[in-house]
Order: structure tokens, then C-alpha cells, then sequence
């Protein structure tokens, strides 16, 4: 129904046309309508919103390393370097394809924040590869401090030490998990020499997981107070980025996400350690490639030309009913398998093995 207001303007919809005012004037537009779409308009839009979730999980699993130290076109240069990843897939067509068919080497290299770009704190490039056993090994050149690392503060005196880590993370998104592997840290004094390395994440690595290296430069001073080194990184300043990638090596049983999940939130609460394994809540990206996988395969003349209901895009209400039914799932089963027998006391979790690791040289 449309209405005149106080100033004789025209609202609201009349049979099919809706009226509406706009900078004085009265302005009439046909009513909008439901179009249907075809199997590449589906599959269009349902690329799109696989490819804006992936790239959210990604950037939400390493914010406890970048912080909000990012730049303004981080989010963007993300969504872009994950499309040409999953659209640069050699083995599968649209509306088949995710991460783990991409070529990730379209993520490598990108800055989490190009106000001050990690190559350009390095003056050396780090060499990550895999060896014959699948760990993930990164060798270090012979570093000094004064002649490799630039900085804003190089001059000012108040950098005491720097901080070079480098964080391993895996990604199942067909089992919806990612899990911390490791972080592997060396820290150098201002005007130090650190001979050549090689460190290697010796953690298990989970099955059916691509993995994403980061790389971040941390400058440090002493807080007094606490007698203790701490970041003075800003966001000015926060040399962060994907320095390799590498895709999965073996697939995953279904529900093995789950399953990772419930034992290290059982280690988690025997040890107060926060958990490796979040589940991916949001992720709906594997809804989407099934849809259009049961069209492709039903009878011609019975395929939808429907809206894409397939579509993976999520609101903000829907998002969180998804996580909390998520969460609910988890707590029920640990509930049912702490009934079914007593949990014994696990011996203490060895903290090298976990995130936060620290190697001071």
C-alpha cells in the first residue's frame, strides 16, 4: 500500500509499482520480481560466496598473529588471491571446485598489511619445502640483525630485540576444521649474528589438510614494569604474509573433522591449554558444490532453474544459529563419552608441541 506523508510525498507499493521520493521528487519504479536462475548463474554465485567464506576462515584463523594490525585493502587482496586460486584449478570445472583443488600458489606471497610489506623488512627470503616425510621445513640464512632487518625504528634506539616467526597451519575445509600445527620463533638481539638454520615443524600433520605457512617480523622492546620483551608492532608497521602453500598429500574420512575436534577439546580441558582444531561453523561451501553436484546428475528434464539455493552465503543470524548448533553437537558427544567411561588422567601435553612455541638463540 502506498502512503502520502506530511510533505506530499508518495511511499510504498501500488499494484506493480513502487513509489518513493528521493531529493525532492516523487520518483515511480516498476516492482521488483523473482527471476529465475540458470545452472551458470547458480554456479556463479555460488562460486563467489564458496570463495568470500574461504577467504574469511583463512583470515580469521591467522588474526591471533596479525591482530588488527592490517591494512584496508587486506580483505580484498585476500578474496582476490583465493578466486585465482580455486579458478586456477586444472582438474575440475566451476560448481566442482574448492581450496583443495586451486592452485595455491596464487596465495604466495601475499602481505597482510603493505603499510611496511614483510619482504620488504626481510633482506633475505626465507626457503620453506616439504621432505620426504611431509613435514614442513623452512631454512635460514646467517642473519645480522643491522644488515637484514629494516625497520622505521632502525635509528631511534628503542628496538631491542626482533622476532622472526613463522606460524604452520592446516586446512580441511571438506571436513570444515583448520588446526595450529606449530610456530616455530628465533629471536635476535640488535646488532647480533645468528648462524644459519633449518627449522622444521615435526607435528602431525592432519589428514586431508592444505597447508599455509605465515611469515611475521616483530620488533620488541622491554617493558619495565613487567621485566619482560614485547611487541611494539603497529598498524603502520606489521610485516605479515603467506609465504608458501602447499595442498594436501591424502584425504579424510568423513566426520574425521569432528572427531579432531572432540579429542583436542578433551586434551584442551584436561590441560587448560586453549585448543589446535576450530571447526569451520560458518562454512557452507560444501553444501553448494553438492547441490549443483545432485543437479548435474538428475534427469534433464528434472534439473531446477531455481534460485541457487544452493548458494553458501550466510546472514549474520544464520551464522551464529549454525555455530552454536555446532557447538551443542560437541558438547553432547563429549557428555556422552565422559558417561560411557571415566576419563583418566592424561599425562601432561608436551608445550612444544603446541602453539606459542619459543626458540630464543
Amino acid at each position: 500500500m502506498a502512503v502520502i506523508d506530511s510533505k506530499g510525498g508518495i511511499h510504498g507499493t501500488a499494484g506493480s509499482v513502487v513509489y518513493r521520493s528521493y531529493g525532492g521528487m516523487n520518483i515511480v519504479q516498476s516492482r521488483p520480481r523473482r527471476f529465475k536462475q540458470t545452472q551458470a548463474s547458480q554456479e556463479a554465485a555460488g562460486e563467489f560466496g564458496l570463495i568470500s567464506q574461504a577467504s574469511k576462515v583463512i583470515r580469521e584463523a591467522f588474526r591471533p598473529f596479525y591482530h588488527h594490525f592490517h591494512d584496508g585493502g587486506m580483505v580484498n587482496r585476500m578474496t582476490a588471491a583465493v578466486s585465482r586460486s580455486i579458478r586456477g584449478s586444472r582438474s575440475r570445472e566451476r560448481g566442482e571446485r574448492d581450496l583443495h583443488d586451486g592452485e595455491l600458489s596464487f596465495l604466495e606471497g601475499l602481505e597482510f598489511n603493505e603499510n611496511f610489506k614483510f619482504s620488504q623488512a626481510l633482506q633475505f627470503k626465507p626457503q620453506v619445502k616439504r621432505n620426504e616425510k611431509g613435514q614442513v621445513s623452512i631454512s635460514l640464512p646467517e642473519i645480522y640483525s643491522r644488515r637484514d632487518f629494516v625497520t622505521p625504528f632502525r635509528d631511534n634506539g628503542k628496538v631491542k630485540s626482533f622476532r622472526l616467526s613463522f606460524v604452520l597451519a592446516g586446512f580441511n575445509f571438506r571436513e570444515k576444521f583448520y588446526e595450529y600445527i606449530g610456530e616455530k620463533s628465533v629471536s635476535i638481539h640488535v646488532g647480533s649474528v645468528t648462524a644459519a638454520r633449518e627449522l622444521v615443524f615435526e607435528d602431525e600433520v592432519p589428514k586431508g589438510c592444505l597447508l599455509l605457512v605465515l611469515g611475521m617480523l616483530e620488533c620488541t622492546d622491554m617493558n619495565v614494569y613487567k621485566n619482560q620483551l614485547e611487541s611494539i608492532n603497529s598498524r603502520d608497521f606489521n610485516p605479515v604474509s603467506l609465504i608458501a602453500a602447499f595442498q594436501s598429500e591424502d584425504e579424510a574420512e568423513a566426520g574425521y573433522g569432528e572427531s579432531r575436534a572432540i579429542l583436542h577439546d578433551e586434551e584442551a580441558t584436561a590441560t587448560g591449554i586453549p585448543t589446535r582444531t576450530q571447526l569451520m561453523a560458518g562454512y557452507r561451501g560444501n553444501d553448494f558444490l553438492s547441490s549443483m553436484r545432485n543437479q548435474k546428475e538428475a534427469p534433464a528434464g528434472q534439473q531446477k532453474t531455481s534460485k541457487a539455493d544452493g548458494s553458501p552465503g550466510l546472514s549474520d543470524q544464520e551464522r551464529q544459529q549454525q555455530l552454536q548448533e555446532m557447538e551443542q553437537i560437541v558438547k553432547e558427544k563429549l557428555r556422552q563419552m565422559s558417561e560411557q567411561s571415566a576419563i583418566a588422567t592424561r599425562e601432561a601435553v608436551d608445550l612444544s608441541k603446541l602453539i606459542k612455541k619459543r626458540v630464543d638463540f
